[in-house]
């Protein structure tokens, strides 16, 4: 995937940081992070039920895990793409922190450790919150409109 190929359905900026839902989903290209610059987070979810993570920075740093992580089991996901919640949440928090934000410990590990109650797609929200992201969406080219990202339930 190369953020040219994808078409927006909701999006959300917070300073130079910006979140897209995009179509068509397909796992990113490496060179996203050469291609707009700057740290990438990416997540996809499946069929609701959990959702994977990958994140990059322009120095390299680079994490991944799972959220829903028994689910994410529960479809096959291999155990060490999953990670351990605390060595994941470690990770996560160090890109956060060099990508200029204030990571949560306490709620980053909880999203880490979470099962989707009913979503996933709750799970990547409280996930953006906990690394620090405070979005705002607004009204994209699918016409939905979702409240701000405040302090989701975990």
């Amino acid at each position: 995937m190369r953020v040219a190929d994808c078409v927006p359905l909701r999006w959300a900026r917070e300073g130079e940081w910006q979140v897209l839902q995009v179509y068509p989903i397909a796992d990113p290209d490496p060179s996203i992070v050469r291609e707009t610059g700057a740290s990438v987070l990416v997540s996809h979810v499946v069929d609701s039920d959990f959702a994977t993570v990958q994140a990059a920075s322009t120095d390299g740093r680079s994490w991944q895990g799972a959220l829903s992580p028994e689910m994410a089991r529960s479809y096959g996901l291999p155990g060490e793409w999953i990670g351990d919640a605390a060595g994941v949440a470690e990770r996560a928090a160090a890109w956060a922190r060099e990508a200029g934000l204030r990571p949560d410990a306490v709620a980053l590990r909880a999203a880490l450790v979470a099962e989707c109650d009913p979503l996933a797609e709750d799970l990547v929200l409280a996930l953006l919150h906990a690394l620090g992201f405070r979005f705002r969406f607004g009204e994209g080219a699918g016409g939905d409109d979702t409240a701000g990202l405040e302090r989701p339930a975990v």
